[in-house]
């Protein structure tokens, strides 16, 4: 795990080397983490609409339901304004520092797209694990533990990638190439088992809160947003696992 982070803030240090240039792309990633705990706080308003504790009136859930729909779309216009924002700063930064080589700055861009990608969303699993304590201490200790657990695996999924995509470029640099099918074969395989061996935490994740809501330790509208960020945590492992053979792909070839 301390590779993985070790290896994102040196690649973060080359890519903008500038002090305003990585406060810059912290405020996008911070940003990002932002607007996924609002996602996560936006689910429990909403189970809160269709689970309320006591009946509401018709105008009153019209107005509430109202209110999320309008949050909701802010969101999403808030979304879309980040990413015009991180090209900006991609452009200022990669363009003043690009190399002789098209090519190779055209992965440089590659691995800035997916370091800041890979350093959102573990913002985001960090700030939601958090989260998850406040619905849950049990369940937010038992999704910590498994947290650590997948990390550790995909930290030596993404070393074993890292010397795969070296031996690759070696070989092209010999005149051996070796084919296309095979070089993406072995990256989305390789991130593709990291994203099942993340489904199987998730599944654990699930037969807990499953027993937690059985037990009466989790209310129905509780029960539900730990649903949904299991999802969200789902996702970003999946993400996070693809993401990971990618870089270890762009971070290579960009050398």
């Amino acid at each position: 795990m301390k590779q993985i982070f070790d290896e994102l803030r040196l690649t973060a240090a080359d890519l903008f080397p500038s002090r305003h240039e990585r406060r810059m792309v912290l405020g996008v990633i911070s940003l990002t983490v932002i607007i996924s705990i609002s996602e996560l706080l936006l689910a429990h308003f909403f189970s809160l609409l269709i689970l309320p504790n006591n009946p509401r009136e018709t105008k009153d859930l019209l107005l509430l339901g109202a209110l999320f729909l309008l949050l909701f779309s802010v969101m999403k216009v808030i979304n879309f304004g980040k990413e015009h924002f991180r090209l900006s700063i991609f452009e200022k930064s990669l363009d003043k520092n690009q190399r002789v080589s098209q090519a190779s700055d055209s992965w440089r861009w590659a691995t800035a797209m997916e370091l800041t990608s890979l350093m959102a969303m573990g913002g985001r699993l960090f700030c939601i694990s958090i989260l998850l304590f406040f619905f849950s201490p049990v369940f937010g200790l038992c999704n910590l533990i498994v947290g650590l657990i997948l990390f550790q695996i995909l930290s030596l999924r993404y070393r074993n990638q890292y010397r795969s995509q070296r031996e690759f470029r070696f070989k092209q640099q010999q005149r051996k190439p070796v084919s296309n099918s095979e070089k993406v074969r072995t990256r989305v395989i390789a991130g593709e088992i990291g994203s099942l061996i993340s489904s199987g935490g998730l599944i654990l994740l699930l037969g807990v809160l499953l027993l937690l809501y059985a037990k009466g330790n989790v209310d129905a509208a509780k029960a539900f947003v730990l649903f949904i960020a299991v999802r969200m945590v789902g996702q970003i492992y999946s993400g996070f696992s693809s993401g990971l053979m990618r870089f270890a792909r762009a971070r290579v070839l960009s050398e």
